[in-house]
């Protein structure tokens, strides 16, 4: 039997066998580039590139098994997902990828609109008497006859 290198990766100094040698080197690529886009199940918030874990680098191997046998990009990804029991492709699910931001958004322009009401009517409600020219106090209902009476002793 042939002896692996290992090689170490990472700040947690794991050691994790190279993927395979003796590879066509388009195998090599096109492996390479399915786990760049594939989320590790063993190292979250990393992808199967990335991660350092021996587990990932089986998978590493698997890949390149099956690509070399000539499969899809896609079918990989599925039976990748499929052995994972989750979503390995890191995109957003699509069903509620978009109803957090737009919620966001409604709770803001609420929020702003809430606030810009209170200050106008803040400023409407104020007292009698806070400036000049304001009379400290109600004028009563009886203001248009006394001003009508004013009018007829001017004129």
């Amino acid at each position: 039997m042939e002896a692996q290198k290992e090689v170490q990766l990472g700040p947690s100094q794991a050691k994790v066998p190279p993927m395979s040698e003796g590879v066509s080197p388009e195998v090599a690529r096109k492996s390479a580039s399915i786990a760049k886009q594939t989320m590790s199940p063993f190292c979250p918030g990393r992808t199967l590139a990335d991660c350092p874990s021996p587990n990932a680098a089986e998978w590493r191997r698997d890949i390149e098994l099956m690509v070399a046998e000539g499969r899809d990009p896609s079918e990989i990804q599925e039976v990748l997902s499929q052995r994972a029991a989750l979503d390995l492709s890191g995109s957003p699910q699509k069903d509620a990828s978009y109803a957090v931001p737009v919620a966001l958004l409604l709770a803001a322009l609420l929020l702003l609109g809430f606030i810009f009401f209170r200050l106008r009517r803040g400023k409407a409600e104020k007292p009698l008497g806070d400036g000049p020219g304001v009379p400290k106090e109600d004028p009563g209902p009886d203001l248009d006859d006394r001003l009508a009476e004013e009018l007829d002793r001017v004129t």
